[in-house]
């Protein structure tokens, strides 16, 4: 992985793959569950501290940030209703096609597990 640059080049090879299998498998009609699960990719464009709100990177990072989620966005609009993509991350970017597909958005207190079922525990 260290002579193909940059963690941002990682993550975009890794997004890319799953993608590309994941469009192959269902063009095909191969068997494989239609659902793709992302974990933070933005991580590499992020600081440590940073909000999802604030890239706190110039412009080309988030520029390339959009990227990558316009990318997953086409890639699931071509293949509709044949593929569900998952992503779980801090950034919240304003484009409209975004805020669309957000499903749920945990800020200000709103969490996955509510504090008032922990009470009931």
């Amino acid at each position: 992985m260290s002579r193909i640059g940059s963690a941002a080049n990682w993550i975009g090879y890794h997004v890319l793959a799953h993608l590309a299998l994941h469009r192959y498998f269902v063009l095909h009609d191969r068997p494989v569950p239609r659902i793709l699960v992302l974990d933070q990719p933005t991580q590499a464009w992020y600081l440590p501290d940073t909000a999802g709100d604030d890239l706190g990177a110039n412009e080309a990072d988030r520029a390339a940030v959009e990227q990558l989620f316009q990318l997953v966005n086409n890639v699931v609009r071509d293949l509709a209703p044949h593929l569900q993509v998952i992503i779980c991350d801090h950034v919240n970017l304003p484009a409209a096609w975004f805020q669309a597909a957000v499903v749920e958005n945990w800020r200000g207190g709103q969490k996955l597990i509510p504090r008032d079922w922990i009470a009931t525990l």
